[in-house]
């Protein structure tokens, strides 16, 4: 059997997010015994200060918190790493940067998902922070395919966002989630970003009624790939 690449993930953002992850690794692993399974190491760091805030610049940076999860995951073994938080990758660089292994950029996984589902897409919902959203990381990404981002209005945001911190405090609200996931349809969105790692704690509520791409979901299927060796870590 050929060695495989041990998976690091930095978690904590939140923790249920990164037990989804590492579930979802273990489901799309094609093993038929123990041996047959990843290795993987995780680092749950719930601590990282709150990345919507750290946009905003109303809170703490979660750099030097990540960067240190980082390199504890690389002093670990890890040949790569995944961290199961969009909002986060608004800092990428300054995370790379931190570590020598290399890190799975999740947005652009979403992208690779998204434009292999849908190859013809011109115009994208995207459900998210409001960091996420300010950010522009998605908008940006997807600019060059003539691929539209769209968000939820004020109004709409407001009631995502509540959802969220709801879902990280345990409750499983997805009502506010699956309206926005609506309006963002009626606006002509030809699919849905879930782009906040929560949102895939509540996807069986959602994926029956909205045509979305998971961000968890297409980060397990990349460290299963890049893992098992059927491809490389995608630089930008």
């Amino acid at each position: 059997m050929a060695p495989f690449h041990t998976i690091g993930i930095l978690g904590g953002m939140g923790p249920e997010a990164t037990s989804r992850l590492f579930e979802r690794i273990i489901a799309l692993t094609p093993a038929k015994q123990d041996q047959e399974h990843l290795p993987v190491v995780i680092c749950n760091l719930p601590q990282i200060p709150d990345r919507t805030a750290a946009i905003q610049g109303k809170g703490e940076s979660p750099v030097p918190l990540a960067s240190k999860g980082l390199q504890m995951l690389a002093s670990a073994g890890a040949d790569f790493i995944a961290i199961p938080c969009n909002s986060i990758h608004h800092f990428f660089p300054e995370l790379q940067a931190a570590v020598s292994v290399s890190i799975l950029h999740l947005i652009e996984e979403v992208y690779r998902a998204a434009t292999e589902r849908w190859p013809n897409i011109r115009r994208l919902g995207l459900l998210a922070t409001d960091g996420m959203i300010q950010s522009g990381v998605y908008q940006k990404l997807f600019a060059p395919s003539n691929c539209e981002i769209i968000v939820p209005d004020a109004s709409r945001q407001k009631e995502v966002m509540t959802s969220l911190y709801a879902i990280k405090a345990g409750e499983k609200r997805f009502r506010e989630a699956l309206a926005a996931g609506r309006d963002l349809l009626e606006r002509r969105a030809q699919g849905i970003i879930l782009g906040c790692t929560e949102l895939s704690l509540v996807r069986n509520f959602l994926s029956n009624d909205l045509p979305v791409i998971d961000s968890i979901e297409v980060l397990a299927q990349a460290c299963v790939e890049v893992a098992r060796g059927v491809r490389e870590v995608v630089k930008l």
